[in-house]
Order: structure tokens, then sequence, then C-alpha cells
């Protein structure tokens, strides 16, 4: 397991720095004085520096969409909750409390608790930022693609910051389109999962111009096997063996985009909270601008690999000034996202998208009950 350093190139190649990054964690954690107890079985905010990040910003004031299967509440997650809704069902619109939304299926805890994760099981990278959940889709049935524009919708009309979108689907679909130009045009950061098939079959939303794609590491930097690639992936973050929670009260290890795209929304509304007055597009920039560039990049400014490279989320929260915005929309870099064996999938019928097959982007690998 290696995790990163000062250095700003190469961070991961260099021995006989990581033997010396390696020892001095083993004693920190023998000493019990600088990594907490919170971080000490999470590699992820190891690797992001998630100790040095939280001197400078925890997220507050920061409020996060997660359109997914919803949020359960829990001791992790229960006081960063905002009311939320419910567009989970095709024919109703139900709108409901946060504190009282529903997960039938887990994902969409899981994304919760890895933002905004209070340590009760799970560590969240910007724990004092808001989660706005936002069911769209139950995880079971076989639904029609209708609850995502008006979940989109509805976080724009809620003043979010950051949304969060660890989902995707083969076809464009204009309303789904529509919606996330207009959280684009409304200084929204949308952040989606890459997917998890290894290929480069391109996917939605990651795939439309402004929207940040993540793909995932392991712990050792490198590119996951099953991390989708191509010319739209924005950043890479971690996405291996991550420990999250679900909706039944257990928590457990994953691999995916999804834990990826987590972190990546967490990062945005770090660097929103510490810089408030920072657009969208520089927020992104920001994260792009200061992302770390492994030897796997040879020296290129970006690859269909890493894109712009690692997160380093610490380099971003420590910016003086806002970095110039490249590009169009709200990003510098497009993001693109995949299918494969995820936490579930379902096809979607109706023409709600044409041909559609909508995923989450996570494996679940084992869970017990806490």
């Amino acid at each position: 397991m290696a995790f990163r350093n000062s250095s700003s190139t190469s961070r991961r190649r260099n021995p006989a720095r990581l033997a010396r990054t390696t020892l001095a964690i083993a004693c920190t954690l023998l000493a019990g004085s600088l990594a907490s107890a919170s971080t000490s079985n999470q590699w992820a905010l190891r690797y992001l520096r998630a100790d040095s990040v939280w001197q400078i910003s925890r997220g507050a004031g920061a409020e996060i969409a997660v359109i997914d299967t919803g949020v359960q509440a829990n001791a992790d997650v229960s006081n960063h909750l905002l009311p939320g809704a419910d567009f989970s069902d095709s024919t109703t619109t139900s709108v409901g409390t946060g504190h009282l939304d529903t997960d039938s299926y887990g994902h969409g805890t899981g994304e919760a608790s890895l933002i905004v994760g209070a340590g009760a099981e799970t560590q969240g990278l910007a724990p004092d930022s808001n989660i706005l959940p936002i069911r769209a889709v139950n995880g079971y049935a076989v639904d029609l693609a209708l609850g995502i524009t008006p979940a989109i919708e509805f976080a724009v009309s809620h003043k979010a910051r950051v949304i969060n979108l660890a989902l995707g689907y083969k076809q464009d679909d204009p309303d789904i389109r529509r919606a996330v130009q207009d959280a684009l045009d409304s200084d929204v950061v949308v952040v989606a999962a890459v997917g998890n098939d290894g290929s480069s079959q391109q996917y939605y939303p990651a795939a439309l111009p402004g929207v940040v794609g993540v793909g995932a590491i392991d712990s050792s930097g490198e590119v996951w096997g099953q991390s989708n690639t191509g010319a739209d992936v924005a950043l890479v973050a971690p996405g291996v063996h991550i420990l999250r929670d679900d909706n039944r009260g257990r928590v457990g290890y994953s691999d995916g985009t999804s834990e990826a795209t987590a972190y990546v929304s967490a990062a945005a509304a770090l660097v929103r909270s510490a810089h408030p007055g920072w657009s969208a597009g520089e927020v992104v920039a920001a994260l792009e601008g200061t992302a770390d560039k492994p030897a796997g990049m040879r020296g290129a400014v970006r690859d269909d690999r890493y894109g712009a490279g690692i997160l380093d989320v610490l380099a971003a929260v420590r910016l003086a000034e806002p970095p110039v915005v490249g590009g169009s929309g709200a990003g510098v870099v497009r993001a693109r996202q995949g299918g494969g064996s995820g936490w579930l999938w379902w096809v979607v019928g109706g023409g709600a998208v044409a041909g559609g097959v909508v995923m989450l982007f996570g494996v679940r690998r084992w869970f017990r009950r806490v």
C-alpha cells in the first residue's frame, strides 16, 4: 500500500521516499499521535491527506446533491441530511424529508457516507458539508429513467453547489442533457462516474460537455483494471477496497468508480467551502490543474487512463487565487461514463432513454452488520 508524500511529481514511484512515508505512517499509527482513529482503516483518506485538508476546509456551507437510490439515515450521515426528494416513481412525485429518505438498495447511502460520514463507521472526506438526498431510481424495479431529469432540476432549484451522479447509460437523452446544462449554467459542479467495465464505451451523463468524469485508482496509484478509459476522463481518485456504509446498518468494502466519484464530489465541496467566491469552472480547473501526474502519464498533460491526473485535494484547497478556466462549460476536461458489473442494473423501458440500461458503478465485496 502506497501513500502520498509532499513531492509534486511521481509521488508513488520513488522507492526510498515511499519507504520513508510508509514507515512514518506506521509509526504514527502505533503512537496514535497524527493519524486519527477515523482514518486509520481508510487508506483513501490517508492517500488524500485528509487530516491536512481538514485544517483548511471541512466542507462547511457546501451542499452536495446525491442523485442515486436515496440515502438511509444512520449515525454517519443523519446530521448532514437536508430535506430531500423522491422521483423514483415514474407516475408520481413525492418530496419528503431527508432524514426519512428511503434507500432500498444501499448505493446512495454509501455515496453519502464517503462524502459526509461522521466516523461512526465511515469517515467522509467533507464531513461538514451537507447532503441533499434525491432518489431518482429505486435500484430494483424496471424503471423509466424519468427520475433523473427532475432530480437534477430539484438539485439546481435547491441551490446545490455540487451534483454527484454515480450512474450512467449509453444513449444520450435530450431532457437529461438539458437538465445537466441548466445545472452547469447555474454554477453547479457536476461529477459523474466513468464506469466499471474496463472499456472505452461512452456513457451519459458523464460524456456530456462540462461534466467531470471520474475513474478509479487502487492504493498504489494505478488505474483500476475495471475503470473505463477514454478522452472524456477528467480525473481519477481512490476507488478500490473502499470502506462505506449501506442501507441496512452494515459497513464493508467495495470497489468502483462510484466510490471515486464520491471523493471527487467531496473534494469539489471542500474547494467551494474554502473559496466560496470561486465559480464552478474555477473549482473544476483547480481540481484538474493540481492533479498529481503519475509516472504512468509519461509527462502528458492528460491521458485516457488518468485524465488530468490523480485527485490532489490538498493542493487544490491550498490555492490562493482562482485558476484560469479553459475549455467549455464547467470543466476543463470532459468526462466519461461506462457500464459493467455494478451494484445493480436495470432496463429502461418506454423509450425514456433510447436503448438505455442504467447502471450504478460500485461492486460490493463484503459487508458486516454493525
